[in-house]
């Protein structure tokens, strides 16, 4: 079976790799070395990175805890443990329902939009250190075009593009 994400499957074979534009294997290799570095940030932050992901996406607005574990792309029964740990620490909170009473709905606490804003400007303030001061404008400029593509294939543009909006006003 064929990741349509990807294009790779079984069929792939070796020879097929000059078929691959160079640039998106360094892409990737890109993200993986700042995912590791995320996760440090994250590790001294008291927070995982599947945590983040949550707070990220109830900042966007109440979800059902199967709902996050599909936009997270984790399994239910990680998703239940996160959730424990997350209302347990105080970052995120249950409510009924409204739609449905025999379900809840979880959101965001003051605690938890703390938390997501102080990894997000950890990481702020990680990302120049990578580049000196004349590339960093081409980076930002660079992710940010990705991140509305992306956010765009997923159908969340507006939503996302309204989000950083309201956070460069927030300053």
């Amino acid at each position: 079976m064929t990741d349509k994400r990807n294009g790779i499957g079984p069929e792939r074979r070796d020879g097929d790799a000059a078929d691959i534009d160079r640039r998106l294997i360094l892409m990737a290799r890109t993200v993986v070395v700042l995912f590791r570095e995320f996760e440090k940030i994250a590790r001294e932050l008291d927070i995982t990175i599947p945590q983040y992901r949550f707070l990220l996406f109830l900042k966007r607005g109440p979800k059902r805890a199967g709902e996050l574990a599909v936009e997270a792309a984790i399994r239910k029964p990680t998703a239940s443990g996160l959730i424990a740990d997350m209302e347990r620490r105080g970052l995120i909170a249950r409510a009924p329902d409204k739609e449905d009473g025999r379900s809840v709905k979880l959101s965001l606490t003051p605690k938890g939009l703390k938390k997501h804003r102080e990894f997000e400007e950890a990481l702020a303030r990680y990302l120049p250190s990578l580049l000196d001061q004349g590339d960093q404008e081409r980076m930002l400029e660079a992710f940010s075009e990705l991140a509305y593509i992306i956010d765009s294939q997923r159908g969340n543009a507006e939503e996302a593009m309204e989000e950083l909006a309201e956070d460069t006003a927030r300053g």
